[in-house]
């Protein structure tokens, strides 16, 4: 079941296309007069006609503001000077075409065709009738007034109604069915499922607001807060201080990066970039470390043999004392054992060595 119009669905009744180019409302009162949107203008300016010719009755439902005397802020009644001009000016734009028409019209074209005309909105329908009260009609005289049905719908255009089985051109000939249980049941469904959004709801929010807003905006928050007028403006209040809020804590953020560049001191995000660098080398580092260690059981296999320990460097006391008992090896080899006199050739060996240490050490 349609959302825009569940109490059409529920009578098998429809929409139907109508251009939309300020001529909607006598457009649909010519697909259902004549089967087409034709006649358009005609019907609008018989209905002007009927308008000027029947001033008197018309004029008490224009709205007219009222008139501030000079150098008083009370406000008095419009005087007839003014309705008159007011009157005048409306017939003359209403007499144009691609003028909106509204319930003022739809009532001179009920009485001028001499018709009743049954609008149908989302959750209700209402009728405007011919009759001037007296139980007569004001226009071509018949038994029974034909009904003509339209549809509003809430973005401020009218649709001319036919039936969901047809006929869909030619004369509509509607005949709503009667509203069954199951399609009431579908009705409410639909009614509590979605909310309709008037065009007075974003306008009273809008007004609401102390900075200018875009319709989509609020026709948005108002679809969220399902048409609570109140409860859309608290959150777009809410949310314009934290939009507010936000902006200021950016401000002052761009200006503590511009002081701490003016006094040369790395700002919070390039502080923040060398930490993680340095992160990442000590990471890289630690990785390196864990890659060298063994795999596996840990046995050290001929691929993993450890490699071999460098000799430990000599210092010169150590040189020197092995220097000198290698002269001292030399020596004895040199002189070697005597035949006869073994005892006085080692004494002479002896002292001898014990001369060239005494010199080594000098």
């Amino acid at each position: 079941m349609s959302d825009e119009f569940p109490l059409l669905e529920g009578l098998g009744l429809y929409a139907s296309d109508i251009i939309g180019d300020g001529e909607c409302l006598f457009r649909s009162f010519s697909d259902q007069l004549y089967g087409n949107q034709a006649k358009a203008h005609e019907i609008r300016q018989r209905t002007t006609s009927y308008m000027r010719e029947h001033a008197d009755f018309f004029k008490l439902f224009l709205s007219v503001p009222p008139t501030r005397r000079k150098k008083s802020a009370n406000a008095a009644t419009p005087s007839q000077d003014a309705v008159d001009r007011a009157f005048t000016d409306h017939v003359n734009r209403m007499e144009r075409s691609g003028v909106y028409g509204d319930n003022l019209e739809i009532v001179a074209f009920a009485r001028c065709y001499a018709v009743n005309v049954k609008i149908y909105q989302r959750e209700f329908a209402y009728q405007i009738s011919c009759d001037d009260g007296d139980g007569q009609s004001t226009g071509t005289t018949t038994t029974t007034p034909q009904l003509l049905h339209i549809a509003y719908h809430s973005w401020e255009h009218y649709s001319s109604v036919r039936n969901s089985d047809g006929p869909h051109t030619g004369l509509p000939n509607v005949s709503p069915k009667a509203l069954t249980e199951a399609a009431k049941k579908q009705q409410k469904d639909a009614l509590e499922r979605t909310v309709e959004i008037l065009p007075w709801m974003e306008k009273v929010v809008a007004a609401s607001l102390p900075n200018a807003i875009s319709v989509e905006r609020v026709r948005e928050m108002l679809v969220k807060c399902k048409g609570d007028v109140n409860m859309a403006v608290s959150r777009l209040l809410d949310a314009e201080e934290e939009e507010e809020e936000k902006e200021e804590e950016e401000k002052k953020e761009r200006e503590e990066e511009e002081r701490e560049k003016e006094a040369g001191e790395p700002s919070e995000a390039v502080a923040e970039v060398a930490r993680k660098g340095k992160s990442k080398d000590k990471a890289d580092r630690k990785a390196g470390r864990a890659a060298a260690k063994p795999i596996g059981d840990g046995k050290v296999g001929p691929e993993q043999a450890k490699p071999r320990a460098r000799p430990k460097k000599e210092t010169a006391r150590e040189r020197k004392d092995r220097m000198q008992r290698e002269k001292m090896e030399r020596k004895k080899a040199k002189a070697g054992p005597t035949a006869g006199g073994g005892g006085t050739a080692v004494d002479h060996s002896t002292d001898a060595l014990a001369e060239d240490i005494k010199t080594l050490h000098v």
